[in-house]
């Protein structure tokens, strides 16, 4: 919002002081808002989009909005292991990760914190199938990532291979898959 750029929708960083759920209100302190402004939408603040500006107080963020791990182990089988070593190689994932950097583990690392965050759809989040699922999968740079998730906490790096991105469609620069499988 500024003279320049007249906008009736603002933004505003505010604490919640109060909540009346007889009258379904709640109290908030410190806005920047005209008095009888409408409210729209209320989020969480996620305390680590800001690193540093709430360390010294105690905030209370829902239990979705919480930066825990939901998958706290994640492992890879030889072959996946191998099969990144070979991607990495080939420069499929540079110019992040290069073999002349020495960041194959770091590649191996970023993907372990991905999963860990438990990609799947929602409804399948925190469940694990009763028997062998097929691998899920994930683009990761230019490379796609199978996984399975062996228990609750558990998961399994099964297979990777490049996506073939040539001709692949794209929308707002992420490329779209045809029929389960990237371009």
């Amino acid at each position: 919002r500024s003279p320049h750029r007249p906008n009736n929708i603002g933004l505003s960083l505010v604490k919640i002081t109060g909540i009346d759920e007889k009258r379904k209100r709640l109290h908030i302190a410190a806005l920047d808002l005209v008095n009888g402004t409408p409210v729209y939408d209320i989020k969480p603040v996620v305390p680590w989009d800001i690193p540093g500006h709430f360390d010294d107080q105690k905030l209370s963020v829902p239990d979705w909005v919480s930066q825990d791990d939901a998958l706290s182990t994640v492992t890879f089988t030889p072959e996946a292991e191998s099969e990144l070593e070979r991607l990495v190689r080939y420069k499929k994932l540079a110019p992040l990760y290069t073999i002349e950097s020495n960041s194959l583990d770091d590649a191996k690392e970023a993907i372990k914190e991905v999963l860990a965050q438990d990609p799947r759809a929602a409804k399948k989040r925190g469940k694990v199938d009763g028997s062998i699922p097929d691998p899920y999968k994930v683009s990761f740079g230019s490379i796609q990532v199978e996984f399975v998730v062996v228990d609750k906490e558990k998961v399994e790096v099964v297979g990777m291979s490049e996506m073939r991105l040539d001709d692949a469609t794209y929308v707002d620069g992420v490329p779209l898959a045809k029929d389960g499988t990237m371009a």
